[in-house]
C-alpha cells in the first residue's frame, strides 16, 4: 500500500484540479481502509449519529472486510444503523452481501427493511425474485412498493401473478407500477 500512497501524495502536487481532487479522494479512502479496524469498533460502540458517520465513508470502499463490518451492522440496536447499513452494502455490488441483506427483510423496523429492498433491487440476480415477492406481503406500504418497483423490473414471467393483483387492487402508485411491469415482462 505505500506505494500507491506514495502515487497519491505525489498526483497531491499535480498542476490539474482535476488530478489533485481525484488523488485527494483516493488517498481519503486508502486511508480510510488503513483504519478500517478502528472504524470497526466505532460502528460497534460509537454513537448513533458517528455509527451512520462511519458507515457512509465505508460505503465508498469495497472488499470482503468492507462488507463484513457493514453487514455486522445490519445487526445493530438503532434502525439508523441498520438502514444505514443495508444502503452501503447495496452500493458495493458484491454479491457475497445478499445473504444478510435478504435475511434482514425480516427486521421489525419498515425503514430498514424498505432500505433493504432498495438496496436489493440494485442487483439483477434472480435468486433475489423470491424474496423480494415475499416483501409484497409486507405490512409498510412503502415496503411493498419498493419491493413492486424491483420485482417489475425483473421483467420474470414468474412474477406475472403478484404484478397482476397489485394492477388491479393496490392502491394507485402500486397499479401505476404493476401495470409498467405487466408491460415489459417477458412473454
Amino acid at each position: 500500500m505505500n506505494k500507491r500512497k506514495e502515487i497519491l501524495i505525489a498526483a497531491l502536487k499535480d498542476a490539474d484540479a482535476d488530478v489533485r481532487k481525484a488523488a485527494a479522494e483516493a488517498l481519503e479512502r486508502l486511508e480510510a481502509r488503513e483504519r478500517l479496524d478502528a472504524l470497526a469498533k466505532k460502528i460497534e460502540s460509537g454513537q448513533m449519529i458517528e455509527k451512520v458517520k462511519v458507515i457512509y465513508a465505508l460505503s465508498d470502499l469495497r472488499g470482503p472486510r468492507v462488507a463484513a463490518v457493514l453487514s455486522a451492522a445490519l445487526k445493530d440496536p438503532s434502525e439508523d444503523v441498520r438502514a444505514a447499513a443495508a444502503r452501503a452494502l447495496g452500493t458495493m455490488g458484491d454479491t457475497s452481501v445478499l445473504p444478510a441483506l435478504v435475511d434482514s427483510l425480516k427486521d421489525e423496523s419498515p425503514i430498514v427493511v424498505r432500505a433493504v429492498v432498495e438496496a436489493l433491487s440494485g442487483f439483477k440476480d434472480q435468486r433475489l425474485l423470491g424474496p423480494l415477492v415475499q416483501a409484497l406481503k409486507h405490512q409498510d406500504s412503502g415496503v411493498v412498493e419498493r419491493a413492486l418497483e424491483a420485482v417489475a423490473r425483473f421483467g420474470d414471467k414468474r412474477a406475472e401473478e403478484a404484478l397482476v393483483y397489485f394492477a388491479s387492487k393496490g392502491n394507485p402508485k402500486m397499479k401505476s407500477i404493476a401495470l409498467k411491469g405487466l408491460g415489459v415482462m417477458d412473454a
